[in-house]
């Protein structure tokens, strides 16, 4: 079975094929007729279409597949975790439940929790507010 790999994976794994194919940026744009900045922005995501993907994946000899997979819910002990972090985060800042669950999920706080559950469960929910805080604070939450 073939390991599965996000859609926006797919220029990195582009740049990596070239590297082992002892290809430069310049060398990858001349096989298929454009610059090597064009190249660059396939293999960071930048600019891509399908047609200029494709023909790069054929000149370094390789099919990208594309498949939809549904995604994965979380399971109960999940869902009941995050649910009591949200509380325990709007207790810690004064919110209400709303306006903590509104703001975990705008500054990706709860994606972070399902993302980390396997550890972030494991510790106090003291600590669990204070990653969820630093984590929102990244991402432009002006919590602190």
């Amino acid at each position: 079975m073939a390991t599965k790999t996000r859609l926006n994976s797919i220029g990195a794994l582009l740049a990596q094929r070239r590297k082992n194919r002892g290809l430069t940026q310049t060398d990858a744009g001349k096989l298929i007729g454009v610059r090597k900045a064009m190249v660059s922005k396939i293999e960071n995501g930048v600019s891509v279409n399908i047609g200029s993907l494709e023909k790069l994946a054929d000149a370094l000899g390789v099919e990208p597949v594309v498949s939809l997979e549904p995604k994965e819910r979380p399971g109960k002990d999940v869902v009941d975790y995050v649910m009591t972090a949200i509380i325990e985060f709007a207790r810690h800042h004064a919110l209400t439940i709303r306006e903590a669950s509104n703001y975990l999920n705008r500054f990706k706080g709860i994606d972070f929790l399902s993302e980390f559950y396997d550890v972030e469960h494991t510790l106090s929910f003291n600590d669990c507010v204070a990653d969820l805080t630093v984590v929102c604070h990244k991402n432009g939450g002006a919590l602190t």
